[in-house]
């Protein structure tokens, strides 16, 4: 049976914002020269977030540190000045309150500033790269500005006073004169509890669980008295005349709302800083003032300035040349409560009734820090709490920062001709993944989603749908690792990243390597050492990091290439996003256990142009779903169900997992709401609606008959993240094996992953840059079935290609115990298998010549960079530099060499070898007989060198570099960066400041030679 979709009556408001013709295109369609996968391009290659501490720079320092980044292979920097992170007291305990310049002459938006990021523009153009820039000081909030702008941002506070039942308030109303009075709210309070976090009961979706004392207040009783208060505050109330609901209670209680300018600081103004600090001439000396992110007058404050102060003189078309993003990080502006001039208004044109009697119960989990979640709460007797009028206003506050982000955009795409990319949402009470949309390349981090492949799923889903080609993370901060994160480290967070559709990276950070005052080596660092990591040319490891670079970007060209597909879409809908998440939303692993990918969608993604069902198939022109997913506690919306109602009649595979969803989130009437239930009780009675008693919904979908796009056969935990490009008909499959809670160095598994494709199979190895037929294999009607061997967190790239004139390479059907590899020699097809005559060996007696990284006699005078010396060891075996003596608290380079004779025995019939170092600590580059060996992969270090070999003796030459957290240990106390340091009295353990752990450097597993045969198959 076909049900009919009830169209409500309900008009929800929208923003809509129109584009320029010739707008940039953000989308999978986007023509990008991308150069090839050995080679890729500056558009496709990761970047670092590039730390200036505020416009004093030298602007030819700047430009040296943009093309030390050229060296290493980075497309470019993101430019965001630090300035103390906005400065005190916002910037938290141990940032520092003091700035050793004036910051009247060099905060943000001053000439000094406009000569600096010039100087930045240009490097960029003279080095070949492209760059990003934050849209303000910190965290990109705010500019410069009057202080009596509107298009700042706003903020309301509640005052209250109790009155006893039956009796009178006469008088002015408490907190008058703070602000204006956006409502004055009477009511009765029933009685009060005290909750713990413990207790499930209350809330939205999403919402923290937090200590409260929480007052209920009489819905019925609750009324809006703003039109009684007088011009001095003054009101009275006669409660003795109110009817029975309003005298059955414990008080009558008065609240006064008042709206203000929260006047939060983007950057601090000089006078509150210490420090050689001078009076502001005029705004534009005063530091910047976060504006409005909700309201379109906000986004005009801010691009205003950058028209008039920034972008003249010749600078707007130097960036227009080399400009890629304008960017905002994520929204971390303190408020009571998230608040817009006109939100009332606003909000009643929208819902069909006024917010303001419902004012009291929205001063809890609705703005950050301040007083946004005070020991006391307000609630009403509804039967939910009043939680439909909560999500009411965050729908309305939702809607209106996607006008910020939209006029942004707008700007950006207008006016300069560039894109806009921002962390979208999460820290705000509103539903994440509504507003990823908003922006051409929204952005993620690793931080704040706790590295949660499931957390990845929620953000790029509705910036899959949307067709989005860049879906960004801000990645590698790490709490308590500033100079300690390594480079396999920081390719793991990497590799979760494209296992959740993410495909492209700003590194957490680059600092100025310039002088900067009150200072120490290794020189100015963000966040008083607390986050990592401090990448650039003062750490030991720089020159090497080229390899891990080409690494990601091949990765990048093969990830921002064609359209992602997914199996299964997740409905979920939720009213906040708190970040800092740690848990799974699907808690089940049936999924990925049997190769299922999976994204989350919103119902308010359903707008979106993609958001449509063709044969069967949910976006077919995007991710392609084969089967929509709710759960039994999943929250619904009227417009969701509506367009669940168009998909299931589409023909959409639909699971309701658990039971029937039941929850609406916002109020609703009576009538509306047993139409949505109506709704979904005839929906579960549909063919292809499927109803199952558990959250598991794996083994449903399979009985459907729906395959997975790659059904994975292991023991360990396998993922993969698959791209198919129309334009060659090339499918490309990302394959990682997750080690994620295990040592380095372990978590080898064997497995096999069948795919959905009968095209040749390639691999496309992204550290070398090469491609190779993938020769063991076997095939179905439908599918190939390739077997793998990979090393904890090793990932792969398999391509599908359509078939060529050449014909199909010979097939190696099964992996032996001594398979060793493959290769493909004029045509024919090799197989490579251990020598059982000539079995593997481990090489010893190596010479170890350390060059120690010290730090400079006097700390403050880090201008040469580190002192340097050179220690040699003898080691007949490996072992961590820990465990050498004199070495424990060194960093540096390790130069290691040895030799082995080859053949090794008189009677092998060894072809040639493999040499495998085991794993990488930081980084590798090695030497076999002078000739450097080809980057090696740092999960499994392994690699051919037959054709380096000689007869006789040969050597083998391994330089690993370290980063500075083991020299830094011994000095961690003294260490400054703007005159303030993790030892400095604000600081300290106490708050999360914390010397590095020590690092086991060094080469420390067994390097063994591998000897091998040769043998032509087919």
């Amino acid at each position: 049976m076909v049900l009919r979709s009830l169209i409500y009556g309900l008009l929800i408001a929208t923003a809509t914002v129109a584009l320029p013709e010739n707008r940039p295109d953000p989308s999978f369609d986007a023509v990008v020269h991308k150069d090839t996968f050995q080679n890729p391009s500056k558009n496709v290659r990761p970047k670092f977030r590039y730390w200036i501490p505020d416009a004093s720079v030298d602007p030819e320092r700047v430009a040296r540190d943009v093309r030390s980044a050229a060296e290493i292979g980075c497309g470019g920097l993101e430019l965001l000045a630090f300035y103390l992170y906005g400065g005190p007291p916002t910037n938290g305990a141990g940032r520092g309150t003091y700035a050793p310049v004036d910051w009247a002459k060099y905060g943000f938006g001053t000439p000094a500033w406009h000569n600096v990021f010039k100087a930045f523009v240009e490097a960029h153009r003279d080095n070949d790269l492209i760059m990003d820039f934050a849209m303000g000081p910190n965290q990109g909030t705010g500019v410069p500005a009057p202080i009596e702008e509107d298009g700042l941002m706003w903020d309301i506070s509640a005052y209250n006073v109790t009155v006893p039942i039956g009796d009178t308030f006469d008088g002015v109303l408490p907190g008058w004169g703070l602000g204006e009075l956006q409502a004055a709210v009477s009511g009765t309070v029933l009685g009060s509890k005290n909750v713990t976090s413990n207790d499930p009961s209350g809330g939205l979706p999403g919402d923290q669980r937090l200590n409260r004392t929480q007052y209920t207040l009489s819905a019925a009783s609750l009324e809006d008295v703003s039109d009684q208060v007088d011009d001095s505050g003054h009101v009275r109330l006669d409660f003795s005349s109110h009817n029975a609901t309003n005298t059955a209670g414990e008080s009558h209680i008065i609240f006064a709302v008042y709206l203000y300018k929260s006047l939060y600081r983007a950057q601090q103004g000089p006078l509150e800083m210490g420090g050689p600090q001078s009076q502001p001439e005029s705004y534009i000396n005063n530091g910047s003032w976060a504006v409005d992110h909700f309201s379109a007058l906000g986004a005009q404050v801010m691009t205003q300035f950058w028209e008039e102060h920034i972008l003249n003189n010749g600078t707007k078309d130097l960036l227009q040349q080399v400009g890629n993003y304008g960017w905002e990080d994520s929204v971390e502006i303190q408020a009571n409560v998230y608040w817009t001039k006109y939100l009332s208004s606003i909000f009643e044109d929208q819902h069909n009734y006024a917010i303001n009697k419902w004012l009291p119960i929205l001063f809890h989990r609705n703005g950050k820090y301040k007083q946004s979640n005070p020991g006391i709460w307000y609630v009403t007797d509804e039967p939910d709490s009043g939680n439909a009028h909560i999500a009411d206003y965050r729908a309305t506050l939702a809607s209106q920062y996607q006008i910020y982000e939209s006029e942004v955009k707008k700007w950006l795409n207008e006016y300069l001709g560039l894109q806009f990319s921002a962390q979208l949402s999460y820290n705000l009470p509103m539903d994440m993944l509504a507003n990823i949309p908003t922006v051409d390349a929204p952005e993620t981090e690793s931080l704040d989603f706790s590295d949660l492949i499931d957390g990845y799923r929620q953000y790029s889903g509705p910036a899959n749908l949307a067709r989005r080609r860049i879906t960004s993370s801000e990645c590698g901060a790490v709490r308590g690792e500033a100079y300690v994160e390594t480079l396999p480290e920081l390719l793991w967070k990497v590799k979760r990243s494209y296992a959740g559709s993410i495909n492209q990276f700003v590194f957490h950070g680059f600092p100025y390597t310039g002088y900067y005052g009150n200072t120490t080596w290794p020189g100015w660092s963000t966040f008083t050492y607390q986050y990592s990591t401090m990448h650039g040319p003062h750490e030991p490891a720089w020159e090497f990091y080229r390899d891990q670079f080409d690494f990601v970007a091949r990765n990048n060209w093969v990830f921002q290439t064609g359209i992602p597909r997914m199996d299964i879409a997740i409905w979920q809908k939720m009213t906040v996003y708190p970040g800092h998440i740690e848990a799974r939303t699907y808690q089940p692993t049936d999924l990925e256990e049997m190769g299922y990918s999976y994204e989350y969608l919103s119902p308010d993604n359903f707008n979106l142009p993609s958001a449509k069902v063709v044969d069967g198939i949910l976006a077919p022109d995007a991710q392609a779903f084969k089967v929509l997913v709710l759960r039994k506690n999943d929250s619904l919306t009227v417009d969701g169900v509506s367009k669940l109602v168009e998909f299931t009649n589409a023909g959409l595979p639909i699971v309701f997992a658990g039971g029937n969803p039941s929850t609406l989130v916002g109020t609703a009437t009576p009538m509306v709401l047993r139409q949505v239930l109506q709704d979904i009780d005839t929906l579960s009675q549909l063919p292809n609606v499927h109803v199952t008693d558990t959250y598991h919904v794996g083994s449903t979908i399979a009985s459907l008959r729906i395959q997975p796009l790659t059904k994975v056969s292991t023991n360990a935990s396998w993922f993969t993240y698959w791209r198919s490009d129309p334009a060659t008909e090339t499918d490309y499959v990302f394959v990682y094996n997750d080690a994620m809670y295990i040592p380095q160095g372990q978590g080898a598994s064997e497995g096999t992953i069948e795919f959905q494709s009968t095209k040749i199979p390639y691999e496309y190895n992204a550290w070398t840059g090469e491609k190779k037929p993938i020769l063991t294999y076997s095939t179905t009607n439908a599918s190939t079935i390739i077997p793998f061997r990979l090393a904890g967190n090793q990932s792969t790239i398999v391509a599908f290609e359509p078939p060529s004139n050449a014909s199909r390479p010979s097939q190696v059907l099964n992996l032996t115990s001594d398979f060793l590899g493959t290769d493909v020699v004029g045509g024919k097809a090799i197989l490579k298998t251990a020598d059982a005559a000539t079995p593997a060996f481990t090489l010893s007696n190596w010479n170890l010549t350390v060059e120690h990284w010290d730090p400079p006699t006097d700390l403050y005078n880090y201008t040469y960079g580190a002192l340097k010396h050179n220690t040699t060891h003898q080691l007949p075996t490996l072992v961590p530099w820990l465990d050498i003596p004199g070495l424990q608290n060194v960093s540096g380079r390790g130069y290691y060499s040895t030799t082995f004779m080859w053949p090794p025995s008189s009677n092998g019939t060894a072809d040639g070898a493999f040499i495998d170092f085991g794993f990488v600590y930081h980084t590798l580059r090695a030497y076999v007989n002078g000739c450097r060996l080809p980057p090696l992969d740092v999960s499994q270090p392994r690699v051919d060198i037959k054709k380096h070999l000689v007869e006789g003796e040969n050597t083998v030459e391994a330089v690993v570099a370290t980063p500075l957290g083991n020299v830094l240990r011994p000095i961690w106390w003294q260490l400054m960066s703007s005159g303030e340091g993790p030892g400095s009295a604000d600081a300290g353990p106490a708050h999360g400041f914390v010397e590095p752990p020590q690092g086991r450097y060094g080469l420390q597993s067994e390097v063994v030679v591998v000897p091998y045969v040769e043998v032509e198959v087919g």
